[in-house]
């Protein structure tokens, strides 16, 4: 009689399964893992990656829309045009009265180039993400409930800095909503890894970032970013509906983004006390 299947294996394909599923050769699959158009983690303690089902299978279903268009796939620092999409698709997502008008968006870009990053297919954004640097009196605003994001300022808006560490409060990630719900996932993990690189670079280039924070305001919301490893600040979410998160970027935090980079680098924190050098 076969042993039954452990259950934190039911969730995951090892790699050869993962390219029998997808029809890939070996070549061609870990090319996309490194590229991080395939979805890569490596669990606590394990010394090979696993590949989650659930990405894995809609893969499956959008191979030729997907995969066979990563060449044509770019993450990067928004443009001024680029944020004239995300702004059609924040408000398809989440209404107008919730968006920053296009003048502010791009006022802060100017205060911090960090602040805006799309994925463009074929030159067309897909989806977006802001990462903020704030004033600590309005971050913790903003996670309690007492502002919203569209309460944000230009004045508030603080540049990445090397000099002190710092927190980032990610206060939107929105893919097109009138893509197939398999795109959107598949553009969601691509925007996942890509921003994990971004974050491992700050911290290997003298970056001290302490905590990443964001608020949810969906079930699917609450499920994503728990899955890539936030935690709940149940003292800071006061009003129904949102709910605050905070990842620490402490050694296992590292190691987490480190499993959702597409490259899979390991960065060492350098906020080790000066005296030791």
């Amino acid at each position: 009689m076969s042993q039954p299947e452990p259950e934190a294996d039911r969730d995951y394909y090892t790699a050869s399964e993962a390219m029998k599923r997808l029809g890939l050769s070996r070549t061609t699959f870990h090319q996309y893992v490194n590229e991080g158009l395939i979805p890569r983690l490596l669990r606590p303690g394990a010394k090979r990656g696993v590949y989650p089902k659930r990405d894995i299978d809609a893969l499956a279903l959008t191979m030729n829309l997907a995969l066979r268009v990563h060449e044509r796939i770019i993450f990067s620092r928004s443009t001024p045009g680029d944020q004239v999409e995300e702004m059609d698709i924040g408000i398809r997502c989440f209404g107008s009265e919730f968006i920053t008008p296009l003048a502010e968006r791009i006022a802060f870009q100017r205060k911090s180039e960090h602040t805006f990053w799309s994925l463009k297919v074929d030159g067309r954004v897909v989806g977006y993400l802001s990462l903020f640097r704030l004033p600590p009196a309005l971050l913790d605003d903003l996670l309690t409930g007492r502002h919203i994001e569209r309460d944000i300022r230009v004045e508030d808006v603080l540049p990445f800095t090397r000099i002190e560490p710092f927190d980032i409060y990610i206060d939107v990630l929105a893919i097109d909503p009138r893509l197939d719900p398999h795109l959107r996932s598949f553009y969601a993990s691509l925007i996942i890894s890509r921003i994990a690189d971004v974050l491992l670079d700050f911290l290997a280039n003298g970056y001290q970032i302490e905590h990443l924070y964001t608020v949810t305001a969906t079930r699917e919301g609450d499920n994503l970013v728990r899955k890539l490893g936030f935690q709940q600040l149940a003292d800071k979410s006061l009003v129904p509906g949102r709910v605050a998160y905070v990842f620490p970027l402490d050694e296992a935090g590292i190691a987490r983004l480190r499993s959702l980079s597409r490259r899979g680098i390991y960065v060492t924190r350098r906020r080790e006390d000066s005296s030791r050098s």
